[in-house]
């Protein structure tokens, strides 16, 4: 039964480490973006769009990621505090008997 019972503290932690990641993937964005621009020459030569389309494609990924890791910490967040309303639900039944 100790298995089953929900760490409130840890997720906490959890969830708020996750603003670590994201910061972290942050700085990873905007350096993946920069070495792009420091290559504008070279997606230029190979298109009008090629440039634009990198671009695209790198802020894509990482808002795709970002997205995750919010639902991840929303449905943590939602999961611990809906265990904490239930276990104050059923408290107040028993001291209403």
């Amino acid at each position: 039964m100790e298995s089953m019972r929900y760490n409130h503290a840890m997720m906490a932690d959890h969830v708020a480490s996750q603003a670590g990641l994201v910061a972290h993937l942050n700085d990873l964005q905007q350096q993946a973006l920069t070495v792009l621009a420091q290559t504008a020459d070279f997606w230029t030569n190979h298109g009008a769009t090629a440039y634009a389309e990198a671009q695209r494609s790198i802020v894509q990924a990482f808002q795709q990621v970002f997205h995750t890791i919010e639902r991840h910490g929303g449905a943590i967040g939602g999961s611990s505090g809906n265990a904490d309303a239930g276990d104050l639900a059923s408290a107040a039944r028993f001291v209403g008997i």
